[in-house]
C-alpha cells in the first residue's frame, strides 16, 4: 500500500450516480481536463511554449517538439479512450472490529460485456483520521462472465470509523499523461470499537444495586417494609396488621417503602480540558466495558456524556456511537449535565460518574449532594501510570483505575469495604 494526502470527498458516503441523457461537449471536455496528469500539463505546456516560438522564429526545433507532442498526446487518448466493462465490488468479513484486529476484505472484478476485455488496474483507497492508503491491484485480462477477485487486509491501530472504497478502475497509457478513473458501488464504514474488558456482573459490587433499591418515598404496597400506620378508606385490606390490629383495637396497615427498579446511569465527562489523547482512550474503555456488562445481564442502562446521549438499545450500536465520541469543549459545567442527566432518568437507581484523574475529591463530594440520598454513586477516575486505588468518600465509592485490565478487580464487590 502507498499513502497519499487524504482527500475529503472520499469520506463522504454520497452514492456514485450515473449522468443520464447524452453528455454535453463541455462535461466531456471537463472529462479529458481532469484526466491530464502533471505529466499530461507539461506536455501541453511545451506545446504550447513550441507553437509560439514556431509562429514567432519559425524555428525548426519547435516544429519537431509540436508534432512529438501532438503524437503523444494522440497515443495516450487512444490508449484511455472508451469505458469500462468491469463490475467491481468489495466486501469485508464484518464490519465491526476491536482495537488491534484486522478485517479480510474482498474485491471482486467481473466481466459484464459478451466480448473479452483487457487487464487493468483496480485501485482501493482505504480512509483513516491517519491519512489514506491506497491498495492497488492487477486484474488479469477477463473473457465474457469470468470474474476475478483478491482478498486484502485491514489492520487497525486505534479508535475511529475507517472508510473502504470506493473502489476505482484505473486507464493510464504509458508515460502517464493521462489517468482516468471510475468509481463502483458505496464506501464501506469499518468501525474500530473500543477494547472492552469482561466485568462479571458480581463483579459491580462497588456501586451494584441487582434487586432495585430502597428510597425514601412511602407507599402502601411495596416489598421493602418500613412500619406501620392506621387504617385510612381506600387501603388494601390485604396488607391490614391483624395482631396490631387486635392489640389495639383499631386497624393497622403495612407501610412500606418504594422500591426502584435496578436503573444504571452512566456518565462520561467528555469535556476537552478533561483529558489527554491517552487518557480518554482508556476512559472509552472503561465506560464501554461497564455498559457493556450491564446490558448483557439484561440490566436497565443508560449512557451520557457532557454533550449527550449514547444510544444503549443494543451493544453493537453502544459500540459504534462510542467508536466515533471524541473530547470537545463544552459550553455548560459538567455539575449542570449531571443534573440535566437525572432529570432525564428520573428512575436512575445508581449512578457511575467517569472523569479523569484531576478532579479534586471536593468536587467528587459536591457530586454526591447534588445526586442525593436514594441514588447509590460511584466515581472511576482515569489515571494511567499512577497505582490501582479503592477508597471511600462518605457514601460515594472511588477508583482509581490505571489501564483496562485492573478494571475487574477495582470494582469488585469485597468485604472490607
Amino acid at each position: 500500500m502507498s499513502i497519499r494526502r487524504p482527500h475529503p470527498l472520499l469520506w463522504a458516503d454520497a452514492r456514485l450516480k450515473r449522468a443520464s441523457g447524452s453528455p454535453t461537449a463541455a462535461g466531456v471536455l471537463g472529462d479529458w481536463l481532469r484526466a491530464l496528469t502533471a505529466s499530461g500539463w507539461a506536455v501541453i505546456c511545451g506545446l504550447v511554449v513550441a507553437s509560439v516560438l514556431l509562429a514567432v522564429w519559425a524555428w525548426i526545433e519547435a516544429a519537431i517538439t509540436v508534432v512529438a507532442g501532438v503524437a503523444v498526446l494522440l497515443v495516450a487518448v487512444v490508449a484511455v479512450i472508451g469505458r469500462d466493462a468491469y463490475r467491481v465490488e468489495v466486501a469485508l468479513s464484518s464490519q465491526r472490529v476491536t482495537v488491534g484486529g484486522t478485517v479480510i476484505g474482498t474485491v471482486r472484478v467481473s466481466n459484464t460485456r459478451n466480448l473479452g476485455v483487457r487487464s487493468g488496474v483496480v485501485e482501493l483507497p482505504v480512509s483513516s483520521p491517519d491519512g489514506v492508503a491506497t491498495a492497488r491491484f492487477w486484474v488479469p485480462a477477463l473473457g465474457s462472465g469470468q470474474e476475478w477477485s483478491d482478498v486484502f487486509a485491514v489492520p487497525t491501530k486505534r479508535r475511529c470509523v475507517v472508510i473502504v472504497g470506493p473502489p476505482q478502475t484505473v486507464r493510464s497509457d504509458a508515460l502517464g499523461l493521462l489517468r482516468r478513473v471510475r468509481s463502483w458501488s458505496d464506501p464501506v464504514r469499518l468501525y474500530v470499537n473500543p477494547r472492552t474488558v469482561r466485568v462479571p456482573f458480581s463483579a459491580t459490587g462497588f456501586q451494584a444495586d441487582t434487586e432495585g433499591v430502597a428510597t425514601a418515598r412511602l407507599t402502601s404496597s411495596d416489598v421493602s417494609f418500613h412500619a406501620l400506620r392506621d387504617y385510612a378508606p381506600g387501603d388494601d385490606r390485604r396488607f391490614v396488621h391483624w395482631p396490631t390490629s387486635a392489640k389495639l383495637d383499631r386497624l393497622m396497615v403495612r407501610q412500606f417503602e418504594e422500591t426502584r427498579r435496578s436503573h444504571h446511569l452512566i456518565l462520561l465527562d467528555t469535556s476537552a480540558d478533561t483529558w489527554s489523547e491517552e487518557d480518554f482512550e482508556l476512559a472509552v474503555e472503561l465506560t464501554a466495558s461497564l455498559a457493556r456488562a450491564g446490558l448483557s445481564n439484561g440490566r436497565r442502562v443508560s449512557l451520557a456524556t457532557s454533550a449527550g446521549w449514547i444510544s444503549t438499545g443494543s451493544a453493537a450500536r453502544m459500540l459504534d456511537e462510542l467508536t466515533e465520541l471524541a473530547p470537545a469543549s463544552q459550553p455548560k459545567s459538567f455539575e449542570l449535565r449531571l443534573r440535566e442527566a437525572l432529570s432525564a432518568r428520573r428512575e436512575t437507581s445508581v449512578l457511575t460518574v467517569i472523569t479523569g484523574a484531576g478532579v479534586p475529591i471536593s468536587r467528587i463530594g459536591h457530586w454526591a449532594v447534588l445526586v442525593g440520598v436514594d441514588i447509590s454513586i460511584g466515581v472511576v477516575q482515569v489515571a494511567p501510570g499512577l497505582p490501582p486505588r479503592r477508597t471511600t468518600l462518605g457514601r460515594v465509592e472511588v477508583v482509581s483505575c490505571p489501564s483496562l485490565e485492573e478494571f475487574p478487580k477495582l470494582i469488585e464487590r469485597r468485604d472490607s469495604l
